[in-house]
């Protein structure tokens, strides 16, 4: 297997080979959304494309995004909100305006909004609080504990 390396961390490619997204892909979707994905991610997503890690973190592309999953976050948040514990740090209205660009294996969304892209927003599903992480880093570390007996390097594994 490829080893790839992305800000410090290790990834086994599981299911080659890696489908990046070209930046000239991403930044048509940025023009028509009129923001920046936040920093890591858009790194991440111009060198290893879309997949999910056996840290049981999955990204979208920025299409899927666009074309989907924008419109069902925010209509699901606007219907459902669970997090009343966590108003201080994210209220319904925000996250209403945040986007979707990673979720979970658990069933936790995870979000930035436009202002701020790089404080990411953790919904847990089993939880009533919001986890923030800053960085593709802290997110790793944030699913790392779930994982048991997880070691690096973290299998990717590929799909368009």
């Amino acid at each position: 297997m490829d080893i790839f390396e992305f800000r410090g961390i290790s990834f086994a490619v599981a299911t080659p080979p890696l489908r990046p997204i070209s930046i000239q892909d991403l930044s048509t979707v940025e023009d028509r959304l009129d923001f920046l994905f936040p920093e890591d991610y858009r790194a991440f997503i111009t060198n290893l494309g879309t997949g999910y890690t056996d840290l049981s973190i999955r990204n979208f592309s920025p299409q899927d995004i666009m074309d989907s999953y924008l419109g069902e976050v925010r209509n699901r948040l606007s219907e459902h909100w669970f997090w009343n514990k966590s108003h201080n740090v994210l209220t319904q209205a925000q996250a209403i305006e945040c986007v979707p660009f990673f979720d979970s294996d658990h069933g936790d969304d995870i979000l930035f909004h436009p202002s701020e892209p790089n404080r990411w927003f953790i919904l847990g599903h089993e939880t009533e609080e919001v986890a923030v992480v800053h960085s593709f880093q802290e997110l790793c570390d944030f699913y790392l504990p779930m994982c048991d007996d997880l070691k690096p390097p973290y299998k990717f594994y590929s799909y368009e």
